[in-house]
């Protein structure tokens, strides 16, 4: 039966150790010696080695629909995708995805260096389960977007990293996949890259295709969807309208406003207190939208006349 979700997200959550996994040990010695220093200490792990990467996260994406996702470092983002991608497994919950998933994780994600440019693009197609009449017909195409005609027949281990996302991002949304999954790693590309990476996504878009898109470019997030997903700490914040959800997102979370008060303290001389900061009018921490005059006022007071002073705002 056609149903109109691409994706189903339930109750996902991703549990990770940390510590212990990243052990390693070079020789039998080194192994021994560690087993022997956890003997009598504990039974089971403690919860202190595991941490929630996500946790009962829980949205729909439809089809056709065009949704960003947004949160600061650690919020999630990377490993909701790489679940989606099935590069890796949730500890609890399901997804369901109605379609074939063309994904853009990392650079060269899925890509064999020992092979070629030209052999990678037919490896990356069957992977994405297409015909090869199908990435014959595409071929031309994604070479002319990738621009490495002269590296075509070269390895892909001796390309750049400019030339690896060239070249993954033509592959994943030139190979017509029903969704398409993009991570951050268009910051690799300059700008001209990055637009017709954006322009070749509203493309998709505009074909009826899903595209599930997690960038720190929120002007790219703003022109490219119209609803986003929210993740803070491995939890679905917000889901909704895209400009709602960036205005949230620049917003300060509780652990940011210890620093609020801090401009208050005196310092130096005590010839001089700043007794208050405005940003546009509010005290910070204030959000400014993308587009906006930016007004920020300092109001000291000074004991006696200061005609050396200045004030140094940093961002």
């Amino acid at each position: 039966m056609m149903t109109d979700i691409a994706i189903r997200i339930e109750n996902i959550g991703k549990l990770y150790q940390i510590g212990h996994a990243q052990q390693r040990h070079d020789t039998l010695r080194d192994a021994i010696v560690d087993r022997l220093q956890h003997i009598g200490r504990r039974s089971k792990p403690d919860s202190a080695d595991f941490i929630w990467a996500l946790k009962d996260v829980s949205f729909d994406v439809k089809r056709g629909e065009v949704m960003g996702i947004v949160g600061r470092n650690g919020a999630g983002k990377s490993t909701l995708l790489k679940i989606l991608s099935r590069v890796t497994e949730p500890t609890e919950g399901r997804a369901e995805i109605h379609g074939r998933v063309g994904s853009l994780l990392e650079v060269g994600t899925g890509f064999h260096p020992e092979l070629t440019g030209r052999e990678n693009i037919y490896l990356n197609g069957a992977i994405l389960g297409m015909q090869r009449a199908e990435i014959e017909r595409k071929f031309d195409e994604i070479v002319a977007f990738a621009e490495i005609e002269k590296f075509l027949d070269t390895p892909v281990k001796r390309y750049s990293s400019g030339m690896y996302v060239r070249l993954a991002f033509a592959v994943a949304a030139h190979l017509e996949p029903e969704i398409l999954i993009v991570d951050e790693v268009l910051a690799v590309g300059d700008a001209k890259f990055q637009a017709r990476c954006l322009d070749r996504m509203r493309t998709v878009a505009q074909d009826g295709r899903t595209v599930l898109f997690v960038s720190h470019n929120l002007d790219a997030i703003s022109t490219l969807t119209c609803t986003s997903v929210l993740l803070s700490r491995g939890k679905v914040r917000y889901q909704g309208d895209t400009q709602e959800a960036i205005a949230l997102y620049l917003q300060p979370e509780v652990d940011d406003l210890d620093h609020v008060d801090a401009f208050r303290q005196p310092g130096g001389t005590g010839d001089v207190q700043i007794k208050r900061v405005s940003v546009n009018d509010r005290q910070p921490p204030a959000t400014v939208p993308f587009g906006s005059p930016l007004c920020i006022c300092v109001e000291v007071d000074a004991k006696r006349s200061q005609p050396d002073a200045s004030v140094t705002i940093i961002f």
